[in-house]
């Protein structure tokens, strides 16, 4: 399973309602400022550790931000 962003646009939005710019943000999850660009911008996954300290960050519910996309598993 594959943790990702929802909606990248409403993700930076809230960034911006929120007060932070994505060098801010970074720094208050406590993540590296490139691993928060490659989040917003769809290159890396968050782990679920990671995921949750952004939503905290973020003030909002985590399923606002996330989903979690399953992979079929294919028995041959």
């Amino acid at each position: 399973m594959k943790i990702h962003l929802k909606d990248q646009e409403q993700f930076e939005e809230l960034l911006i309602r929120r007060g932070h710019s994505k060098r801010s943000f970074a720094a208050a999850a406590g993540i590296g400022q490139v691993t928060a660009l490659q989040i917003v911008n769809g290159d890396r996954n968050p782990s679920p550790r990671i995921a949750k300290r952004i939503s905290d960050v973020l003030e909002v519910e985590w399923d606002e931000l996330f989903v979690i996309e399953k992979h079929a598993c294919s028995k041959t």
